[in-house]
């Protein structure tokens, strides 16, 4: 079974979302016939370079609302987070574009390929996706910084030689350009959305339970003659 997920290093839902979806496959009897494939998707396609303003101030002023309203938003995200055991300074994250931080989870799904591991909830694709999300929610690291990038990926064995050289690749940029139109292409307005075989969607951080009703139902409507009991 193949799981197609759009989502970007700046979105918080993502963070949650994945994770979850991480924790529920985690424990699927099939999860070593599983793969996951993560799509770029880039909810500030115009930002190209990191601003001084804070996270809060910024969503403020793009989303049109006042900065009551983004304080109440994030304190119900932060409340949820916590639940899961990350604690988020919205005041620290740097607002900065996620272009550079996909190039990296396109890194180590070349990486996951070279090693034969493309397939379960530990691939290197997935650690360094929610790597990368830690460090822009919970460490206040500037995602789109070669040099954070590169420690970030050592924590990984992944060369800093091969990170610059993913960074300076045109294919590289291209199958992250390529991979937010064509869910802009798909209608997808809002991450992260999940498809399940291209068979089920789900989109939003849904809670680990839902992830785990997904991957039951989604193996057993393609594998109807080996399927996946409660």
């Amino acid at each position: 079974m193949h799981i197609d997920v759009w989502s970007d290093i700046a979105c918080p839902w993502c963070y949650l979302g994945v994770r979850h979806l991480r924790q529920a496959l985690s424990t699927f009897e099939r999860r070593s016939e599983v793969s996951v494939r993560l799509h770029a998707y880039l909810l500030q396609p115009e930002l190209d370079q990191t601003l001084e303003e804070s996270e809060p101030d910024y969503l403020a002023r793009t989303k049109g609302m006042s900065r009551a309203e983004v304080d109440q938003v994030l304190a119900s995200l932060t409340e949820l987070a916590r639940k899961d055991g990350i604690d988020v300074d919205w005041e620290a994250v740097k607002v900065a574009p996620t272009t550079s931080a996909h190039r990296l989870v396109g890194l180590a799904r070349e990486i996951d390929m070279e090693r034969d591991t493309t397939v379960g909830s530990d691939t290197l694709e997935l650690k360094v996706h929610e790597a990368l999300q830690r460090a822009r929610f919970q460490l206040g690291m500037d995602v789109s910084n070669p040099e954070s990038l590169i420690a970030i990926a050592r924590d990984f064995d992944i060369r800093g030689d091969r990170v610059l050289a993913t960074l300076e690749s045109q294919d590289s940029a291209g199958e992250v350009f390529s991979d937010f139109q064509i869910g802009v292409q798909m209608g997808i307005g809002a991450v992260p959305v999940f498809i399940f075989d291209k068979a089920l969607m789900m989109e939003g951080a849904q809670p680990r339970l839902a992830f785990e009703n997904a991957l039951q139902a989604a193996w057993n409507h393609a594998n109807p003659d080996s399927p996946v009991e409660d």
